[in-house]
């Protein structure tokens, strides 16, 4: 029979979910394998935690519509795309989205929240000792980026990025509280310069702006400033990377130009419903490629580019709607909440997270790098989380 939330069984399925949790967050920074065991062992306790107690009627879940119209586009350019069996193996990575819910509905405390959001800064700052490591022993250097405990240093980047801008919200709306943030700050931010990512970079720079433009806009005139002193204290290899963002004639950008100059052409081929997911790889041979870039990489450096040409103006619509309404809904839920200051700092920087994450993407398909998408359901979930928001939240 049922049982209710007294019972040993749904005491030890809560301390499942807090487990997983915070395994979920540690592991982020250090191992795929096991950031999706933690989130698979969470999301299937808090599934058996729901179906015994007989509590789905009590879960919430904001941005449903968006998120649903989103899974059903990718479905329909998988079933009429032009090579299914090479593109259906890509919806499995659908299934991330269902980390925003487990999160919103699990992490049900301030308390949780803060030290999941504290421990996730933790475990980003940590992982930065690995790139100490290699520019220490390879030197600071274009060709040897700093790649942390992942693969590609673009996918570090990415997750430092994130990072950084949430624990930049809890300083920036909270200056006197964690001030060992600041040291945490300091570290993420020197590796990030030492993986010479510059989308990131950007992503970065966008997020700190809306920071800055929400706390006190004033202090904006002091950015050129702090971008000054950074330029000027940084080694010559990141000061020649930094002075290549105005460029134009920047190599990297014109192979970025000429992939979405493919990409526009096989966008207009299949404006719709897209031609599936990795569909490049089958049509590409069908289209000029002056520089055989696109032969080669096979991607769209730009997730709006990419979803455009996999999944079509209903995929792409889709996918916008669901930022549009995450700031619209969070900025009704700011206003409710406007006099808790500890909500704040972890709604801005959660919402500082996603503008990095979305001006970033404009030059790289990071929604398409499973580490980065997965922290960024997480983050997102966060100013949706606790029992006195899920009053409001529909």
């Amino acid at each position: 029979s049922p049982f209710n939330f007294m019972t040993p069984q749904s005491k030890n399925l809560d301390k499942v979910i807090s487990f997983s949790l915070m395994s979920f967050v540690c592991f982020s920074f250090f191992s795929i394998s096991l950031t999706q065991i933690s989130c698979g062992v969470g999301g299937l306790a808090w599934i058996t935690k729901c179906y015994f107690t007989r509590s789905w009627g009590k879960q919430t879940f904001p941005l449903k519509v968006p998120l649903l119209l989103f899974v059903l586009a990718c479905i329909v350019a998988v079933v009429g795309g032009v090579d299914f069996s090479g593109s259906y193996k890509s919806l499995k990575r659908l299934l991330e989205i269902l980390i925003f819910f487990w999160a919103v509905n699990c992490i049900d405390s301030d308390d949780l929240r803060e030290n999941l959001s504290l421990l996730l800064i933790v475990s980003a700052t940590l992982s930065t000792f690995t790139g100490f490591y290699n520019a220490w022993e390879n030197g600071i250097t274009l060709s040897v980026r700093a790649e942390g405990t992942m693969s590609v240093y673009m996918t570090y980047a990415g997750l430092l990025m994130l990072a950084l801008l949430l624990a930049s919200g809890k300083l920036i709306f909270s200056p006197k509280e964690n001030k060992w943030i600041y040291i945490a700050l300091t570290m993420m931010s020197v590796c990030l310069l030492f993986t010479f990512t510059r989308q990131a970079w950007l992503g970065v720079l966008a997020g700190g702006v809306f920071l800055i433009w929400f706390r006190k806009k004033n202090l904006l005139w002091f950015l050129p400033v702090i971008l000054i002193v950074i330029f000027a204290i940084s080694p010559a290899s990141v000061q020649w990377r930094i002075n290549s963002l105005t460029n134009l004639e920047d190599a990297n950008l014109k192979r970025r130009v000429a992939l979405w100059q493919g990409g526009w052409l096989v966008f207009k081929d299949h404006s719709l419903i897209g031609c599936g997911f990795k569909c490049i790889d089958v049509v590409n041979q069908d289209y000029p490629d002056p520089t055989g870039i696109i032969k080669r990489l096979r991607g769209m450096h730009s997730n709006f580019i990419q979803l455009a040409v996999d999944t079509g103006l209903f995929g792409l619509i889709s996918w916008i709607s669901i930022w549009v309404v995450y700031f619209m809904t969070l900025y009704q839920r700011f206003i409710l909440m406007k006099g808790d200051n500890a909500y704040k700092r972890d709604a801005m920087g959660s919402a500082a997270a996603v503008v990095g994450f979305l001006v970033a993407g404009f030059f790289e398909t990071n929604f398409y790098d499973s580490e980065v998408s997965m922290l960024l359901y997480f983050i997102m979930a966060l100013p949706f989380t606790t029992n006195r928001n899920k009053a409001v939240l529909e």
